[in-house]
């Protein structure tokens, strides 16, 4: 199988390096903006690209993005086209047109769009109880530099719809859109932000009540500097195995 990866940091060069330490694929481009950015990987032929169009020309067996949600907007409906895709940066989908357009090319290609667990846990038995589900509550506490935010910013920052916050705080509200997704929607998933200086977690809550049960699932990463948790790359490499293996559920 060839992949293709969109995006060279913490979590595209996890991949990048297991992809092609244990040989389960081959890596058939690692688009970048800058190449120079990639000089690292040192592949010694024309594995990096920095052109969308070019990437794409290669028809990958699979593409994955680990860059930004405009990436999955622009490239997600082209590349389903003939490769499967999965998208780390799934606030993307809160764009109605965004998610339309990928619904439409995976049913005319009969392509799989891949929603990879990320930083959180029990997506599956979200996503088997949605019917049931009555409310669904994500809080987020990170410093107010993971947020784009003066380091000094404190309390709450944000309180919302999912959809709403996921424009608000693209990469850094993933999390809430793969819950969303799995769930109960953009519109009726609540989302909480919280600034708290000088964390140095990236803290999720999420509470879910439904009829005949509640659910509480707590998760917190060490920030790696940045909006990257130190869990998220090695849920990422999971993510990858388990969709190479072609075994379980979509959301991987």
């Amino acid at each position: 199988m060839r992949i293709g990866i969109i995006g060279a940091g913490t979590i595209g060069k996890a991949i990048f390096s297991y992809v092609r330490s244990s040989g389960v694929a081959e890596v058939d481009y690692l688009l970048v903006s800058d190449a120079k950015k990639a000089r690292d990987f040192d592949t010694g032929g024309s594995l990096i690209l920095d052109d969308a169009d070019a990437a794409l020309a290669r028809k990958a067996d699979l593409v994955i993005e680990a860059a930004m949600a405009e990436n999955v907007r622009t490239m997600a409906p082209a590349a389903l086209q003939h490769s499967d895709f999965c998208a780390f940066s799934c606030t993307a989908l809160a764009d109605p047109a965004t998610e339309a357009a990928i619904l439409a090319a995976s049913a005319a290609s009969g392509r799989s769009f891949y929603v990879p667990h990320g930083a959180v846990l029990a997506l599956d038995g979200i996503r088997d109880g949605r019917d049931l589900i009555d409310s669904v509550v994500i809080t987020t506490t990170k410093s107010g530099k993971s947020l784009g935010l003066p380091e000094d910013s404190e309390g709450v920052v944000f309180d919302g719809s999912t959809r709403h916050v996921c424009a608000r705080f693209p990469r850094n509200v993933n999390v809430h859109a793969a819950i969303a997704l799995a769930g109960i929607g953009f519109d009726r998933t609540t989302s909480r932000v919280i600034a708290q200086p000088g964390l140095k977690d990236n803290i999720h809550r999420i509470e879910i009540a439904g009829q005949g049960f509640t659910w509480g699932i707590d998760a917190a990463s060490q920030s790696l500097g940045g909006v990257t948790g130190a869990y998220t790359p090695l849920s990422a490499i999971g993510s990858v195995r388990r969709i190479l293996d072609r075994r379980g559920i979509v959301f991987a």
